[in-house]
């Protein structure tokens, strides 16, 4: 085992896992275990303050509380952030840039396509109300259940990224017209996918089925409104697989109530975990939803394969050198003349 010279706080799912810690532990980091992935697993501001002090590294999980700025700053040894995930939304990246810090993550390949896939069979979940027919067929209420077809049906995916496009290639299958609001996108890629691009209010307008699969950012917090959700067809369906912040849940909760549109399905919501007295939650809309706990990507694959991805990036940037996945490449100056 090389001499210890590096400290470093890993919390959340892995935290337990004997191969990462000894690994670690091997390449000559001190290893401190945070909690484990349970409920409650996040950490206060404060407690997180009190962590970060006098550690090198930082390996985190979705859900460990906010990376604020008073918590990097607090962190005068850090040099590097490490995430289990690929969205970085819950650190103030910005910060990180200015003390030199690095940010990374772990977009992995599998990542991307278990999402894809889950979002597909939420899809396909709502649209031949499977929730209400396995329900229907226990009671014995035999023939009671009608389903959408979806062929020649309208699909709008909102972000045309790995998952969005590998969603538009899983339903090109069924025969359906695929939309796509992303203005980062160039043409030739949705074209490629056979995709039209168009802007947000002809997706929403048009859409039988709607797809949300854009990242966080301030203009996407709150883009699915209670404007947004009138504009939608009544007979429509709206999912959701990449941030709950991007829908305003008290105003989905009043369209599906109101019948603006036929039901949603949600694996991540705003906060995680959603509180008891969450509109959405309520029994009268039951057979319209659709909900997971933030586990489109929890296949065994992606979850063995995260935390090596994370710990690559760890000591990667703990020996001095520039990690894989880098969020805030503009902070590599300043990172390297402080180490």
């Amino acid at each position: 085992m090389e001499k210890q010279q590096w400290k470093v706080w890993l919390t959340g799912r892995d935290a337990d896992r004997e191969d990462i810690v000894r690994t670690l532990e091997a390449a000559g980091c001190e290893v401190t275990l945070g909690r484990l992935f349970t409920d409650p697993w996040h950490y206060t501001e404060d407690e997180l303050v009190a962590k970060v002090q006098g550690m090198d590294a930082i390996m985190i999980s979705t859900g460990d509380g906010h990376i604020t700025r008073r918590v990097i700053e607090a962190g005068k040894k850090l040099r590097v952030i490490a995430k289990r995930a690929i969205g970085v939304g819950d650190i103030d990246v910005s910060a990180a840039t200015d003390l030199g810090i690095l940010v990374t993550n772990a977009p992995l390949d599998l990542h991307y396509l278990s999402v894809a896939e889950f979002t597909v069979g939420m899809l396909l979940t709502l649209a031949k109300n499977f929730k209400l027919a396995d329900h229907n067929a226990r009671l014995g209420l035999w023939r009671s259940v009608s389903s959408t077809l979806l062929q020649d049906k309208t699909v709008g995916i909102v972000g045309l990224g790995r998952i969005g496009s590998r969603v538009a290639e899983l339903l090109r299958p069924f025969r359906v017209r695929l939309l796509a609001f992303d203005p980062y996108i160039p043409a030739e890629k949705a074209k490629a996918l056979e995709v039209e691009l168009t802007d947000l209010e002809t997706l929403l307008k048009e859409s039988d089925l709607v797809t949300l699969h854009a990242v966080e950012t301030p203009e996407t917090i709150g883009l699915i409104g209670e404007p947004q959700l009138r504009m939608m067809k009544p007979t429509a369906y709206l999912v959701n697989t990449s941030r709950g912040s991007l829908v305003n849940e008290e105003a989905l909760a009043k369209g599906l109530r109101e019948d603006w549109i036929a039901g949603a399905a949600l694996d991540v919501f705003k906060p995680e975990i959603p509180q008891p007295d969450n509109p959405l939650l309520g029994e009268d809309i039951f057979f319209k939803t659709l909900y997971a706990p933030h586990a489109a990507s929890l296949t065994p694959e992606v979850m063995w394969q995260l935390p090596i991805v994370q710990m690559e990036n760890c000591l990667s940037a703990l020996r001095g050198e520039v990690p894989e996945f880098v969020v805030n490449p503009e902070a590599i100056p300043k990172w390297q003349s402080r180490f």
